[in-house]
């Protein structure tokens, strides 16, 4: 499948310390896959021309998007017309928009704002501001230490006791910048509501945020290579590959569909449910810090594809109990977020939306925790540029989520979810 990491890059990484991968003249292809033969032939290619694939078509007639080497650029192009592909060209040089997603360092500001895309650090030096400015709202709380030892940090908003809460973790895959600074914008936003129904859904419900989880993918994004997705933890006793994807890591039906046990893999799903300290430490965290039933909606924050999607992910001919609530509550979401810009989300189940998965945060939140609404939300956009949205984007994607949550929240309590 086209799920090999970039090795060959993460190879130079390491060979050259902190010195960071550049993606000039990669360029990402839309290519639509209409033929199993067509599907087997470009996992065949995927080593010759270091292809690496961005977003994954699971089933035929729809589309992946790979990004291809530009020494591989006309053999990745004779292939395709040779064995009659359609497709298009998305993104004509990787390096470009992401020297447009880093400030120089001398441009970077003093204080934490959505103009730009922030580093750990700096988000982290933003969560120590607003928990000493606003201490009897925002209570602090850490889940454990990553692999490499940093804090995995998070914050609990509560304006009053007996709220029904939210989880929300985000930045699970570290490529996906945009989820972070969406989820601090929200937060900032419940601190100084702008407007009534933020004010409602702040004072009304508990948050519980987790603005970067894989804190080690997410520093290591920033530091050497900007386009990493798992965690950090070591994966084969070669050392030669690294890391898992943290949303297959969960305990529920863990590698049985959408996962995979190749350590080289972007969806590899460790050596066993938990493995990597990241997950081990959240569910211990919801297991024994928040109050059992006091979660009601459980969200994982992705990018990209404009979906919200619930279980089942490991089947798609049948569906949870709460299904029609699950319905219900995203399609909430999906209408309010739409009325700010126009931004359509698809909403279903991931087997029958987008594609099969097990061992992922919203299934393990259904099955194990009986949380009634989980999703996994991704984020902008639909792949015109994927993982290298310009800052630009960062305060309209993060006002059209705040809707989202305003609309969320509202269709939930219509269904007696909150």
């Amino acid at each position: 499948m086209l799920l090999k990491s970039l090795l060959f890059v993460g190879l130079l990484a390491l060979v050259c310390g902190v010195q960071q991968v550049r993606y000039d003249n990669y360029k990402v292809y839309n290519v639509r896959i209409d033929e199993r033969e067509q599907f087997n032939l470009l996992n065949a290619q995927e080593k010759l021309l270091g292809l690496s694939s961005w977003r994954e078509a699971r089933h035929l007639g729809e589309s992946s998007d790979i990004m291809v080497p530009p020494e591989y650029e006309d053999s990745f192009e004779s292939l395709l017309l040779k064995h009659n592909f359609n497709y298009s060209l998305k993104i004509d040089n990787v390096q470009r928009h992401i020297d447009a997603q880093r400030p120089r360092q001398r441009q970077r500001i003093g204080h934490h704002e959505w103009t730009q895309f922030h580093t750990l650090d700096e988000i982290y030096a933003w969560l120590d501001l607003i928990e000493s400015r606003y201490p009897d709202i925002v209570t602090p709380f850490t889940i454990g230490n990553s692999y490499e030892g940093r804090p995995i940090r998070g914050v609990k908003i509560s304006y009053q006791q007996g709220n029904p809460a939210v989880f929300i973790e985000s930045n699970i895959h570290a490529r996906e910048w945009i989820t972070s600074a969406t989820i601090t914008y929200f937060i900032d936003e419940l601190l100084v509501p702008r407007n009534p129904g933020v004010r409602d859904i702040a004072y009304n419900v508990d948050w519980y945020i987790i603005p970067v989880l894989n804190v080690d993918g997410f520093v290591y994004s920033h530091e050497v290579e900007r386009l990493w997705r798992k965690s950090r933890m070591p994966s084969d006793p070669t050392g030669e590959c690294i890391g898992t994807d943290l949303n297959r890591n969960f305990d529920f039906l863990w590698m049985l569909t959408g996962a995979s046990d190749d350590p080289c893999t972007q969806t590899y799903a460790g050596p066993s449910a938990e493995s990597d300290p990241e997950i081990s430490q959240l569910t211990a965290y919801i297991d024994n810090s928040i109050p059992e039933g006091s979660i009601k909606i459980y969200i994982s924050l992705h990018s990209y594809g404009q979906y919200v999607l619930s279980p089942w992910g490991h089947t798609d001919t049948e569906f949870p109990e709460h299904y029609p609530q699950m319905m219900h509550v995203a399609k909430g979401f999906a209408d309010a977020l739409y009325r700010r810009y126009g931004t359509e989300f698809t909403y279903g189940s991931s087997a029958t939306t987008l594609y099969q998965v097990s061992g992922s945060g919203k299934e393990w939140a259904y099955a194990v925790k009986n949380i009634t609404i989980p999703y996994t939300i991704e984020l902008r956009d639909k792949g015109e540029l994927g993982f290298v949205l310009p800052p630009e984007d960062i305060i309209p994607v993060a006002r059209e989520v705040t809707e989202g949550f305003v609309g969320m929240i509202a269709a939930a309590r219509e269904v007696d979810i909150l």
